[in-house]
């Protein structure tokens, strides 16, 4: 009985290794086991079929013996780089192990900061206000928590999940890995699928906002209407719609966290009041909609049409696609699967495995910048971009022609004719095999105008609906909209921008003028590559704020702003790398790509810097370009 026994769960560990990461398994057995013939062996991706057999022959018997939920400490700092190293294969240099040496996420709160040396005595009337209570401003919270600052954070929704509250639309979900779309300081989280539902990430950010402190002193369905800088006292005083009505709250120091995703862009096109139909957007879903027997039309291919195109067409009698630019949609590995019991048992029974899966699933990222660069010389042999990029083409081409069932008419239209990597790449959620079902139909171009009945296209070609799913996006040139917020001499911060050539920031983060105001995820945030996710970003954000109002407290100041020649400096460097980037030529679709303002063609969402040396500037303060006073 008790062989029977042990050949089971022999069997069920082995099933377990069998579905793990092979990199973050290598890696974490070498930690635990120290077995040299384990560390010698390579990468998974150049492992023989006798490798990785090895591999797993090696972490079964570890693991029968050994296995049981722990966590390791970080390892000294010579033997994590080692570590990392083991990885992907290849050696780093030192500014990229800073960058990185976090994602493992050893230390129990990564990338945030801390006091050094003594404590400051905080003002009793101190406090910190925090706007927007997604996934940046949780962690503007728990980083004000850590530190002991007064804070209140408000929400305008009636609980916290930012942008997984306001989106509920049928089949919403993560689009990068849940393991990495996570804050490394809540570890082993269990995750139910490896890209999870909008549901299930709206309650891993409910959790950590309660069990940090975060909801305790979150106040929800208060609206910042706008904010206006005392230069008398420091203060900023902000005007807000509450339940209760209007209130005055003062604050030192305000971090918003509105991200960029938060105003809905609504179609404006010709005769959308006469249209008797209904129209919703993805971010406002109606519980009531039934779309059983339904015609539908889905305006937008972008990742939300992308994503809710299958489960629509399940329900409605009849879909319209309507498509005006082509997307590079690509597949994505375990998208839409589930964490077996297995590896879910492994991640909680092998000390290490989720730490190094979590930097395992962010290394292939680390050179992303290679398939965004333009390499003339490629050119002049006739390629479009660089070889790197012209073979993600080639691949995405193929696997269009594979989804589609080789189905010319779809096909033809279906191909961007600009460069794959140079806009938000869209993960497929069977959206080309929907569009070759018998009730979905695909139109390229755009609607000229709504009928009462229906839309009608720009050719003239219309069609009789009765739902518009408008799946058109958000205005992400609205940085902090519609608050309104007067700095230092009354000026207004929106005034100001659409005076100059769009919205501008220090570090993305910091306007002259507008003092004691940091922005998480303001104007040219997201670096382009780097493969640091958006979870360590918020972190890193909300700890460069959290150091400013360090520095003043120690001092003893009431004020720190960016100093106007510092932002300039920045913001023109900024500008000149950004002219390096696929982004920012033809074939990188500069017209139709709202990583870049148009108006002004300029990169806007984006910071173009690589990922380590981005990280080094939001780290390392250079307290040279701000002025405390």
């Amino acid at each position: 009985m008790a062989t029977a026994a042990r050949a089971t769960n022999i069997d069920f560990i082995r099933r377990a290794v069998e579905s793990a990461d092979l990199d973050a398994l290598r890696v974490a057995l070498y930690q635990n086991s120290g077995d040299e013939e384990v560390a010698a062996l390579p990468p998974a991706a150049r492992m023989t079929p006798r490798e990785k057999a090895l591999l797993i022959d090696r972490a079964v018997d570890w693991l029968a013996d050994n296995a049981g939920a722990a966590e390791l400490p970080e390892p000294p700092e010579e033997e994590l780089r080692r570590l990392m190293v083991m990885v992907t294969g290849r050696e780093m240099t030192d500014l990229e192990f800073a960058a990185r040496r976090d994602l493992p996420a050893f230390r129990a709160f990564p990338c945030a900061v801390e006091w050094t040396g003594d404590r400051p005595e905080i003002p009793q009337d101190f406090r910190v206000v925090i706007i927007g209570s997604g996934p940046a401003g949780i962690v503007a919270g728990v980083q004000c928590e850590l530190l002991g600052l007064p804070y209140i954070l408000l929400e305008r929704q009636g609980e916290a999940g930012g942008t997984w509250t306001i989106n509920r639309y049928p089949d919403v979900r993560v689009d990068t890995p849940s393991v990495t779309y996570e804050y490394s300081f809540e570890k082993l989280y269990p995750w139910a699928e490896h890209f999870n539902r909008g549901e299930a990430v709206r309650g891993y950010l409910q959790h950590v906002s309660r069990k940090y402190g975060v909801l305790e002193n979150s106040r929800f369905n208060h609206d910042v209407k706008g904010a206006a800088f005392d230069e008398a006292r420091n203060i900023w005083v902000l005007d807000v719609g509450t339940p209760d009505g209007p209130q005055r709250i003062e604050a030192n120091v305000v971090i918003t966290a509105c991200g960029t995703f938060a105003n809905a862009q609504l179609p404006d096109i010709e005769g959308i009041a006469d249209f008797e139909g209904r129209i919703v957007h993805p971010s406002a879903w109606p519980e009531d909609i039934d779309l059983a027997g339904k015609r539908v039309a889905v305006i937008g291919n972008g990742s939300t049409g992308v994503q809710l195109l299958s489960a629509v067409a399940q329900e409605a009698a009849h879909v319209t696609v309507v498509q005006r630019t082509p997307q590079w949609i690509s597949p994505r590995e375990k998208y839409g699967e589930a964490i077996g019991s297995e590896l879910a048992w492994l991640i909680e029974n092998m000390p290490g495995y989720w730490n190094w899966w979590r930097y395992a699933a962010t290394a292939p990222l680390f050179d992303f910048h290679l398939l965004q660069r333009v390499d003339p010389e490629w050119q002049r042999q006739g390629g479009k971009v660089s070889k790197a990029n012209d073979d993600v083409r080639a691949f995405l081409t193929n696997y269009i022609r594979e989804e589609t069932g080789g189905r010319e008419d779809l096909i033809e239209k279906l191909i961007p004719d600009y460069a794959p990597m140079s806009r938000r790449p869209v993960v497929d959620n069977g959206w080309y095999r929907a569009l070759t079902r018998d009730n979905v139909e695909l139109l390229a171009g755009s609607v000229a105008r709504f009928t009462k009945t229906g839309i009608e296209m720009a050719d003239g070609t219309a069609r009789d609906v009765d739902v518009v799913i408008s799946a058109t996006g958000f205005d992400v040139l609205k940085y902090l909209w519609p608050a309104r917020y007067k700095g230092v001499g009354g000026s207004d911060l929106h005034d100001s921008w659409d005076a100059g050539d769009g919205p501008r920031a220090y570090l993305s983060m910091m306007v002259p003028g507008f003092p004691n105001l940091f922005m998480l995820y303001g104007p040219n945030s997201q670096p382009l590559t780097g493969g640091t996710g958006l979870p360590q970003w918020w972190l890193i954000w909300a700890g460069y704020a959290a150091q400013c109002i360090m520095r003043m407290l120690k001092e003893q100041k009431g004020r720190v702003d960016v100093k106007r020649e510092a932002f300039d400096r920045y913001n023109e460097a900024l500008d000149r790398e950004a002219g390096n980037w696929l982004q920012m030529t033809p074939e990188g679709g500069i017209e139709k790509n709202y990583y870049v303002n148009r108006d002004h063609r300029r990169l806007q969402v984006n910071a173009p810097w690589l990922g380590p040396d981005y990280h080094r500037m939001c780290t390392v303060v250079d307290w040279n370009d701000l002025d405390l006073s």
